[in-house]
């Protein structure tokens, strides 16, 4: 009777957590009334947010297709600038994704606006596609993440580096892919479905490079003053730590670096955007609208070559989950606060964000909600 019992009781566990497990994995299938294909993030805004839209809102064609994703507006009572930030690029990179939802949890925006797309690539997020022309750390680590906050746990969806090729509408090009306006040699066929490589977009071309045109109308319709995208790189690597700065707003970002390693030693190595290589972000938001650009690299230990398919992306000891979401949050902080010590008609201000040492030690269960 006792061994029945513990076997009942093991029954039940398995149960709940294949219950549980099912209930969350499901979500990634779910579609609105719209036709979107919706992963049900469980995002909890803060206070300040204004309202919600899409990105279809700025190209229609991108309704009812896996490429549509969540837009938040945050406002001040107080005008100012636009502050923009994306994560998501690479849905594999969860550092910048979580970066974004910790703005989304936690801002209080007191003048002008900030817009955040935590999932610029939908597609991506959604993709758990193990692509043999892809690079293996592009599909290494979990399906999702856990977070234990005081709410209990919560779950946030990791997914892959390109759209999903289900989605993509149209074939890799075999002879590789070369940007409609780069004469650089070409690169992987993959690379067709890589949004960082696709602006500043298309609309008579695969989904990636519609994401990219309806960000690229965003940017130019909402008059976009300062832009973020949020990334992370090989822990050990050459871009790892680092901020890309579109040549024309290079001295605010060697400025903003020089006040992190005052105010936080945190150091950051500083590149310009590369003007002959086409389809990067901060090269075409900064060339192709008003907004100063930028992009940060943080470590990702699952992008390391010889990491294991199970690495812990949260809580690795060199590089935790909350010290990489920190650099990501106080570097666009320092280049905010510049941007609007030098602009103070298009100021923009906003507090609430955890304590850089704090995310740092604690990770970020004590601050999402």
């Amino acid at each position: 009777m006792v061994k029945q019992k513990k076997l009942v009781a093991v029954l039940a566990v398995l149960f709940l957590f294949t219950t549980a497990a099912h209930n969350v994995f499901a979500q990634a299938s779910v579609q609105d009334i719209h036709g979107r294909y919706l992963i049900e993030h469980d995002y909890r805004p803060s206070s300040s947010l204004a309202r919600t839209g899409w990105l279809s809102d700025y190209y229609p064609e991108l309704l009812g297709t896996p490429g549509d994703s969540k837009v938040y507006y945050f406002e001040g009572s107080k005008p100012g600038g636009t502050l923009f930030v994306g994560g998501g690029t690479h849905a594999n990179e969860i550092a910048g994704i979580m970066a974004a939802v910790m703005m989304i949890e936690t801002l209080n925006v007191e003048a002008g606006r900030v817009i955040v797309v935590p999932n610029m690539n939908s597609s991506a997020i959604g993709n758990q596609e193990r692509e043999p022309e892809l690079p293996a750390y592009t599909s290494r680590g979990p399906s999702w993440i856990s977070i234990r906050t005081s709410s209990g746990i919560r779950y946030f969806k990791y997914g892959s580096r390109a759209t999903n090729k289900a989605h993509q509408g149209v074939a890799d090009p075999s002879g590789g892919y070369v940007h409609p306006d780069s004469s650089e040699a070409p690169l992987a066929g993959w690379e067709f479905r890589n949004l960082n490589r696709a602006y500043p977009g298309r609309s008579d071309s695969g989904l990636t490079q519609k994401i990219a045109y309806a960000v690229m109308q965003l940017l130019i319709k909402e008059k976009v003053d300062v832009a973020f995208d949020y990334h992370e790189a090989d822990a050990g690597g050459r871009l790892a730590n680092m901020m890309v700065a579109n040549p024309k707003n290079i001295e605010t970002a060697a400025g903003a670096l020089f006040d992190l390693e005052l105010d936080y030693g945190l150091s950051l190595k500083l590149e310009p955007s590369n003007m002959e290589f086409r389809g990067l972000s901060h090269r075409e938001w900064g060339a192709g609208t008003d907004a100063q650009a930028f992009l940060i690299e943080t470590p990702n230990p699952a992008m390391v070559a010889d990491a294991p398919d199970d690495v812990d992306v949260v809580n690795d000891p060199e590089n935790p989950l909350g010290s990489r979401v920190a650099k990501h949050l106080y570097a666009t902080i320092a280049v905010v606060r510049l941007f609007s010590d030098e602009h103070p008609d298009k100021a923009i201000r906003f507090s609430g964000l955890p304590g850089f040492e704090d995310l740092s030690d604690k990770g970020l269960g004590p601050y999402l909600q």
